[in-house]
């Protein structure tokens, strides 16, 4: 069954917004393989950066802009609600998983505002200038994803948790926390590319 476009754009929305939400939640674990450190949250923050491409080539910038603005609405949800669960009568580790969290959903909303508006500008500057399509899907994630990366991590675990309380980490853990999710991104932002044109094939 050939899916209408309305409702491709309405899926698009619903799994860019549900991949911030659990990335949010995620980004409360620091996972350390051997030597190297990076957050849980790096793989739904990586698929909401390719559904966010899928979505500008199909269907331009605004539809990208709209992406971003759904997103951020979903965070701001997620915060109210989880403010709400939280002050609910009763323990829970519920609610130390949600109060951890709540730095990371700030760090989140200010780097999408800043990171994703602009992958999407670089994405639709690259696809004007460069006809290859794989070089827009790859170059506006290595630019961006550092951006992202770096605001967020150190908003989230160093900026935000001295302010309103929080896991504050050393700068130099945040720092091999960038280099990994960033270098990450980037391989999964090659490695996902042939998802990205088999999604976007006319």
């Amino acid at each position: 069954m050939k899916l209408e476009q309305p409702t491709i754009k309405a899926v698009l929305i619903a799994v860019f917004a549900s991949m911030l939400g659990i990335a949010n939640i995620a980004a409360t674990k620091v996972v350390t393989i051997a030597t190297v450190s990076t957050t849980a949250g790096v793989l739904p923050i990586a698929i909401a950066y390719l559904i966010s491409d899928i979505g500008v080539e199909r269907y331009g910038k605004q539809f990208g802009h709209t992406l971003v603005w759904s997103g951020v609405a979903s965070l701001i949800g997620v915060i109210g609600v989880s403010q709400l669960v939280i002050a609910l009568p009763g323990s829970s580790a519920v609610n130390d998983v949600l109060g951890a969290s709540m730095p990371i959903l700030l760090a989140s909303i200010s780097s999408i505002l800043v990171a994703q508006h602009g992958d999407i500008a670089l994405f639709v500057t690259i696809r004007d200038k460069l006809p290859y399509r794989p070089t827009r899907n790859i170059g506006s994630t290595v630019v961006s994803q550092l951006l992202d990366t770096s605001m967020f991590s150190l908003l989230a675990f160093f900026l935000f948790p001295q302010v309103i309380g929080g896991q504050v980490l050393a700068l130099g853990l945040i720092a091999s926390i960038i280099i990994t999710e960033w270098v990450i991104k980037v391989i999964i932002a090659i490695i996902d590319t042939p998802l990205f044109i088999a999604a976007t094939e006319q």
